[in-house]
């Protein structure tokens, strides 16, 4: 017989997105002057063809990637993993382990008319089946470009917050949301995950 509780604990801020400001402009810079300019490739997609297997997409996905550069303080990783550590004792509570080797996070730049990344979630297969939350660090100024915003499904944000400089988007990786296409300008971002055990 299968007993069902007749009052489930339920945490309602599990549809949070976290959003605080966090770095300052400068830094925001400084990320941007630590890229290569050689190392831009074109961002996949997981999974379409071959569980595992990541692959360029256009019609789903339209953007430049690279890895994030981290100095010898472990900056800017150290500052996201210490605010999301903090977010997450407070909204969503999930047993969270950390930034996973084989899934880091990445600089997204959206820098051509149509760039986007159509509705999906990050909570995937493979490496990516371990994902717990996403997070978005915005290194752009939101009045520098048109399209391009992160929106989330029936949760409703302000763009000016979402867009404003060194602000940090924390949001559960089962979340539906996508970044809706560019019409003018760049956007550049930090994008990645923090990982932990299977949800239970």
């Amino acid at each position: 017989m299968i007993v069902i509780p007749s009052a489930p604990m339920r945490n309602n801020k599990i549809a949070s997105v976290y959003v605080n400001t966090v770095f300052s402009e400068e830094e925001c810079d400084q990320i941007l002057a630590s890229l290569n300019e050689k190392k831009w490739e074109e961002a996949m997609v997981g999974g379409i063809n071959e569980k595992g297997v990541f692959s360029v997409e256009k019609e789903c996905r339209s953007n430049f990637q690279q890895t994030v550069p981290v100095d010898e303080h472990e900056f800017p990783l150290n500052r996201i993993a210490e605010e999301i550590s903090t977010a997450n004792s407070t909204l969503w509570r999930f047993d969270l382990g950390g930034f996973a080797n084989d899934d880091l996070p990445w600089i997204m730049k959206y820098s051509r008319q149509g760039d986007h990344n159509d509705w999906h979630v990050d909570l995937g297969q493979e490496a990516t089946a371990s994902r717990k939350l996403g997070f978005s660090l915005q290194l752009t100024e939101g009045d520098e470009y048109d399209g391009g915003d992160l929106g989330f499904h029936r949760i409703k944000k302000d763009r000016k917050d979402l867009t404003r400089k060194g602000t940090l988007i924390v949001f559960p990786a089962f979340w539906l949301h996508r970044i809706a296409p560019m019409t003018k300008g760049a956007r550049n971002v930090v994008v990645g995950w923090i990982h932990g055990p299977s949800f239970r």
